[in-house]
């Protein structure tokens, strides 16, 4: 049962809709412009059921009536702790923003850190780089919202509501308000939580808010734009209550350090090095066979196995060193046999290596490809036309994909040997231009690269992928570092707690 109630200071009239439980954490929830209450509909009653819910219609929208000024954003925060003061409560809250609402509660952390237990951030805006009222519509236009009948019809009927002439006022202070000034003033921990398809939250962004917050974390819901928590309320109410609860939801987003300068020669030195380095590797095959240890196949059932991937002109002893330190951590590591010298296509090999995978059963725990240069470009192959349907996922059990010095942007190095399987690999390859524009699987990968690579000059970096600096240089050597072999297990552990996350999600998602 739900009750009805106002907040007022002076012309400013807050609705409040209360409901849920006497007992656990309230929650606070705060839509986004031209919304109100309802938008929180499933969510509501989802988080009604660990806890008490106060969900609001801001001044001028949902049933609350139009001041005669709009509130600043600072001023909507200030607005927003003197009402849950009001309330007063035992127990600081947690506050829920969507939107602009997300701008709101960053106020009212950052002004009144004695009132909030913790923050979830639901699509923040606005994104700097679009900081427009024409961008932000077109932004709006391509977002898969519209899509849905729910949305459309809540959003139509509460923008209405709200009257154009209040919307634009709002708007206005919406897009001069700066969030990125306000995050670091935030102590409460804080979940950003994005729509994978999100278009007025773009992923960099939000990663970005994350990481500019002192104690953010980032999680994403598949399948969802601006409109999360209208369509996926359980899901997000289950994050949600995961954070409260003190869980490690989602992950830490970590900007990777900037590339240290270097002198000509140090460069040339590290370049001797690397080419030494990968002559000793490709000769101790004929110390240590053409079979991986048996050992490797002995490992922790409940942890996915690793199955590695070498790049062009490498056989598997090349990645001895880094499989050695995995199954040294419980770890079962599988080598694909059969690529040869691995100098055919991207996308023949990824077809090779997804029929590869499906001839063996699926681990309980699923699989992570770990791969070298080119090989990281033949998983994310694989990843892709999983994603796009075109090769069936079933079989497979793919969680997810470390990749060590890939040329995901290509090499213009490539230019400098005749060879077609080296060609292939110039940033004008049509493959490589199709990989670089398939971003959708980009946050299942964990880039792990060094501080200099003489094959890869324009580095490694990912958008929307961990990417992980490692203080070693060259393109072979890098694979012997202990550094690397930590950035990799780390980048196991980092995709193996994603799927876990997305599996408890999918369970707890209504059928």
């Amino acid at each position: 049962m739900s009750r009805t109630r106002e907040f007022r200071r002076g012309d400013a009239v807050t609705v409040i809709t209360e409901s849920g439980r006497d007992e656990g954490p309230t929650f606070v929830l705060v839509h986004g412009i031209g919304m109100g209450d309802r938008y929180f509909s499933d969510l509501a009653d989802s988080l009604a059921r660990v806890g008490r819910v106060l969900a609001l219609d801001l001044p001028g929208f949902g049933e609350a009536p139009e001041p005669r000024h709009p509130q600043t954003m600072s001023e909507s925060g200030e607005y927003l702790a003197e009402l849950i003061a009001a309330e007063g409560l035992d127990d600081p809250v947690v506050l829920v923003g969507h939107s602009m609402g997300t701008q709101i509660v960053a106020e009212t952390a950052a002004q009144r850190p004695d009132l909030v237990a913790s923050l979830v951030l639901i699509a923040p805006t606005v994104n700097p780089r679009e900081r427009s009222a024409v961008v932000q519509a077109i932004r709006l236009l391509e977002d898969p919202s519209l899509t849905r009948p729910k949305v459309v019809v809540l959003a139509i009927r509460m923008y209405l509501q709200a009257g154009p002439r209040w919307y634009f006022k709002k708007l206005h202070q919406m897009l001069a308000h700066r969030i990125e000034l306000v995050l670091p003033d935030v102590a409460a921990p804080t979940l950003v939580v994005r729509g994978e398809h999100d278009r007025l939250a773009p992923r960099p962004w939000a990663e970005e808010v994350a990481l500019i917050l002192p104690h953010g974390r980032y999680v994403e819901v598949a399948d969802r734009g601006h409109e999360t928590m209208v369509t996926a309320g359980d899901r997000v109410a289950e994050l949600i209550a995961a954070h409260v609860r003190g869980d490690e939801v989602g992950r830490v987003v970590e900007r990777v350090s900037p590339p240290v300068r270097s002198s000509r020669i140090e460069k040339a030195w590290w370049w001797a090095g690397d080419y030494v380095y990968a002559g000793w590797r490709q000769l101790a095959i004929i110390g240590e066979g053409w079979n991986p240890p048996a050992r490797w196949r002995t490992g922790d059932p409940s942890r996915p196995e690793v199955v590695m991937l070498p790049g062009i002109y490498e056989h598997w002893s090349f990645l001895r060193p880094l499989g050695d330190a995995v199954n040294r951590e419980g770890y079962r590591v599988r080598v694909v046999h059969g690529l040869g010298t691995n100098r055919r296509g991207i996308a023949d090999t990824a077809r090779r290596l997804g029929r590869a995978l499906a001839r063996v059963p699926v681990p309980p725990a699923g699989r992570v490809l770990v791969a070298h240069s080119k090989g990281g470009l033949i998983a994310k192959h694989l990843l892709v036309a999983e994603a796009d349907g075109a090769t069936p996922s079933s079989g497979r059990g793919l969680v997810g994909l470390v990749a060590i010095c890939t040329p995901f942007a290509g090499s213009r190095m490539a230019r400098l040997l005749i060879d077609p399987s080296v060609r292939a690999l110039l940033p004008s390859d049509e493959t490589i231009v199709m990989l670089g524009r398939a971003s959708s699987v980009n946050a299942r990968i964990v880039s792990v690269f060094g501080r200099f690579d003489p094959h890869i000059p324009d580095g490694s970096l990912l958008d929307g992928a961990t990417n992980i600096r490692v203080p070693v240089a060259g393109h072979f050597r890098v694979l012997g570092a202990p550094e690397t072999h930590r950035a990799v297990l780390e980048g196991i552990e980092r995709l193996t707690l994603a799927a876990v996350d997305a599996s408890a999600i999918e369970q707890a998602a209504p059928e």
